[in-house]
């Protein structure tokens, strides 16, 4: 099976964050397989590096400059 690459705009949010669970779902089930490119989110830091540590994008970032 040829892994899909993706990137994950907003991951952190709920529509991203589907997003990640339906792929992991699918991973799970054999029937898609996923690399991930990038994720990007918001002011949730812990919530991208949780997503990060998953799915070891080439790059993650986040918008929130503090």
């Amino acid at each position: 099976m040829i892994a899909r690459r993706v990137s994950v705009l907003g991951s952190t949010g709920s529509v991203g964050s589907s997003t990640l669970d339906l792929m992991e779902q699918a991973q799970a089930a054999g029937s898609a397989a996923f690399e991930v490119e990038a994720l990007t989110g918001g002011a949730n830091i812990a919530r991208l590096a949780e997503q990060a540590r998953r799915w070891r994008p080439r790059i993650a970032v986040t918008a929130d400059p503090g």
